[in-house]
């Protein structure tokens, strides 16, 4: 039965590692000093169905993205976009959750 058992099983997203958090951390601050936390934080629920499709926006959006965080950093958020689990967490550091590295920031 361990063929049964594993058949249909989905993997799961890996958690964002130390490194992954602090891109997102970086990528809260850059937001928060524009002032678009409530724009941003209500485009990524509202595409939480749908994360591929709103990874793919930002993909679409990349070429205003480098000019912000550089085309390596914009890759590698694409990607985490795309795991949930790097999702509930820049939600909850732009919602001011988590710790943000800039105190000075809402």
């Amino acid at each position: 039965m361990g063929f049964w058992s594993n058949a249909f099983k989905i993997p799961e997203h890996p958690e964002p590692s130390a490194a992954d958090r602090e891109l997102i951390l970086k990528a809260v601050e850059k937001i928060k000093t524009r002032e678009m936390d409530y724009i941003a934080s209500l485009a990524v629920e509202a595409s939480r169905p749908v994360h591929g499709l709103g990874a793919q926006a930002l993909v679409f959006l990349q070429p205003f993205l480098t000019t912000v965080f550089g085309a390596e950093k914009t890759n590698k958020f694409v990607e985490l976009m795309e795991n949930p689990k790097a999702v509930d967490f820049f939600l909850k550091s732009l919602n001011g959750e988590n710790q943000c590295p800039n105190k000075n920031l809402k």
